[in-house]
């Protein structure tokens, strides 16, 4: 099921004859009577949180719930404003709640009802300006308990779990070897660093594992030892599964492991034997290529580990197989970050303490740098570009051995060693135009998650000394770029810039000749495929110049319409 839209909802308003509107009810849409405007703002408030709470809903003002007969439930609404009834949803909620308030007509009544309808929340949990927090259950709005509430709280960053007291837990209960893990690390990164010179307690409180003399969470997860850990925090499980073929697994470990030496294992694994390298011939030199960089590998826990949802009973689990690294951790994005602003949204900590702790231990950073290292470590060897997925209970990183480009490597690599430095943005579009001919600034701007302005100064530059890495094609806006001569080359093979660059239009008329003797008829998408130009909306434009200018009285085209596109073939004459 889902939120009914306008149609379905007149569907069932004409049910209403052989039931009442309660029985029409369900856990997305709720009927109530019209008792006024300011007595259903109100009401349209409570309703606006439990919806948001849940998986969003809708409430349809004007309708007794109670009453069978289509005529005689339908009374209608009157003396609003919809849009004061948008803005005091929002003001009347917390966080304030953007709902859709819309009317639709009906016969009876006084010909209208009032619909409210209500997205699922980012930034749960809701509640009413006067503090009612409510949850949309089957067909009622109930009370938030007080457990579930928390939960909502935490999944949202409403609140720091992480810097919240570890009931229970006393100084005893942390693991001097942890601490000293801790010292090293921080050790290895910034030795002048003042922490180093304080005692444990004193240490302990730099970093906010203890708080006024209380260990906090992030104690608990970075030092407790282990037999605490698994008494105290039991769902921070660590699982590392090894698969050596598609249904056979040759490694299988499931610990409760502190924080630093879960991260100091999977380091282990990764510069061992199971992750392999290859070498690739750098001039003088070699350039060696992991399965798996190391870096990228790192961040990919650690923000695993930092970012979770602790109060998830689910495990951070990492999958490692030859051809792929597939990590996920407990709990959605935060809000307002998604797979497809990953790389520029600002960083978000849901365990702000945890993440704090991690910033001075110069083991993570704090503006969001992690994820943009995990793209470029991959990226700068000529790996698939990792992907995140997320299904709003947990978050899944691929990070990809497969389909690794060795010509690429070699390029970045050779740049750098020039001082030419190919920035991740670079990269991506590199990425991109593997597997394409032509990207234009709205195809980058999805590419690189950057407004089209800045996509398109990205490209201008991978144009300029001492990159030169694209050319362009046109002037105007819609201009497209493709790789240079010698990138395309050295990428795509001899014939890839000739290709790319294309025929003159005397050779594009002796293929569309010769393509018309086989076929009879060409559209505007054919002639693109044919002639290679993609499927920006620059290259639909000159498609559409060149099928104009042929079809003209001194041309070689006929043109007719079917249906809603045009279609050409060849005259009789030409």
């Amino acid at each position: 099921m889902a939120i009914p839209d306008t149609t379905a909802l007149h569907r069932l308003l004409d049910q209403l004859d052989v039931c009442i509107a309660d029985d029409l009810e369900s856990e997305f849409l709720d009927f109530k009577p019209w008792q006024g405007p300011r007595e259903d703002l109100k009401l349209a408030c409570e309703y606006a949180a439990c919806f948001a709470n849940a998986a969003g809903g809708m409430v349809v003002f004007g309708v007794a719930d109670k009453v069978r007969g289509r005529a005689q439930a339908i009374h209608g609404v009157r003396g609003y404003d919809l849009d004061v009834f948008r803005r005091g949803i929002f003001d009347g909620t917390r966080p304030g709640v953007s709902a859709e308030v819309f009317e639709i007509e009906v016969p009876e009544g006084t010909g209208k009802l009032l619909v409210v309808r209500v997205p699922e929340g980012a930034s749960k949990p809701y509640g009413t300006a006067a503090g009612l927090f409510k949850q949309r259950v089957g067909k009622n709005c109930m009370p938030l308990d007080p457990m579930s509430f928390q939960h909502a709280q935490v999944r949202s960053a409403a609140v720091d779990w992480s810097g919240a007291p570890a009931l229970g837990l006393r100084l005893q209960d942390l693991d001097p070897l942890q601490i000293e893990r801790a010292r090293q690390v921080l050790r290895s990164k910034s030795p002048s660093s003042g922490l180093l010179e304080l005692p444990d307690p004193a240490f302990l409180s730099g970093l906010e594992a203890m708080r006024n003399g209380q260990v906090t969470h992030t104690g608990l997860l970075l030092f407790a030892r282990r037999e605490v850990l698994a008494q105290h925090c039991p769902q921070a499980q660590f699982h590392y599964v090894l698969h050596d073929g598609e249904t056979s697994v040759a490694r299988n470990d499931i610990d409760r492991l502190p924080l630093l030496e879960a991260v100091e294992r999977m380091e282990q694994v990764f510069t061992g034997p199971l992750n392999p390298e290859k070498e690739v011939d750098l001039g003088l030199f070699k350039l060696r290529i992991p399965q798996f960089p190391l870096e990228g590998v790192r961040e990919a826990v650690l923000n695993a580990l930092t970012h979770r949802d602790y109060l998830n009973p689910g495990e951070v689990l990492v999958r490692h197989s030859d051809k792929e690294l597939v990590v996920t951790s407990p709990g959605g994005f935060v809000a307002g970050i998604t797979p497809e602003n990953i790389l520029r949204h600002e960083a978000v900590p849901r365990n702000r303490t945890l993440a704090n702790a991690l910033v001075k231990l110069r083991l993570v950073e704090s503006s969001g740098i992690g994820r943009r290292r995990i793209f470029r470590s991959a990226l700068v060897f000529g790996k698939r570009r990792p992907e995140y997925q997320t299904d709003g209970h947990s978050v899944t990183l691929r990070m990809f051995n497969r389909e690794a480009h060795d010509a690429l490597a070699r390029l970045v690599a050779g740049l750098d060693a020039q001082g030419a430095e190919v920035a991740l943005d670079h990269m991506l579009v590199l990425d991109a135009l593997l597997t394409q001919d032509f990207i234009d600034a709205a195809q980058a701007a999805e590419v690189l998650q950057l407004p089209r302005d800045d996509a398109r100064r990205t490209l201008d530059a991978m144009c300029l000394p001492p990159l030169g890495l694209l050319e362009r094609r046109g002037h105007t806006s819609a201009a497209t770029f493709h790789l240079a001569k010698g990138v395309a080359k050295e990428l795509k093979g001899k014939a890839a810039y000739t290709r790319t660059r294309g025929l003159n239009p005397i050779r594009y008329a002796e293929m569309v000749r010769e393509y018309l003797r086989d076929h009879q008829r060409i559209e505007n998408a054919e002639l693109r495929e044919l002639l290679g130009l993609g499927n920006s909306p620059s290259a639909q434009v000159e498609a559409s110049r060149y099928l104009k200018k042929w079809s003209q009285p001194d041309g070689f085209l006929d043109r007719q319409r079917v249906r809603d596109t045009y279609v050409y073939s060849l005259r009789s004459r030409a």
